[in-house]
């Protein structure tokens, strides 16, 4: 698979604190959620706390860690299945990323 374009390189670089900020937004809502907890039910969301970090660990590394430009569009093809890239940002990369982004997260028949 060919590299990503330098400009959507230079972009996607500038993009990335931004994204990573919502990524870990919304895993601070999610732990926000879990440890609402009703007495008797610590151990309960303590468990339910410990598999959410876990899973979303999981996927931080696959959106953010190791990004290189060779790798580049299959972390912004997580960006946008995971759904932490607004339309504005993801419109700013040029037609032939959007496009192979689309096609990288179609899902197979």
């Amino acid at each position: 698979m060919k590299a990503i374009p330098e400009n959507d390189w230079k972009i996607l670089r500038e993009t990335k604190g931004d994204v990573l900020n919502i990524s870990c937004g919304r895993i601070f809502e999610k732990i926000k959620r879990i440890i609402k907890v009703q007495p008797g039910n610590e151990h309960k969301a303590y468990l339910e706390l410990w598999e959410m970090l876990e899973k979303e660990d999981r996927e931080v590394s696959v959106m953010f860690d190791d990004l290189k430009r060779s790798n580049a569009i299959f972390k912004l093809a997580a960006w946008k299945r995971n759904g932490v890239i607004s339309d504005d940002s993801f419109a700013k990369f040029s037609n032939e990323t959007q496009q192979r982004v689309l096609e990288f997260n179609k899902p197979l028949k």
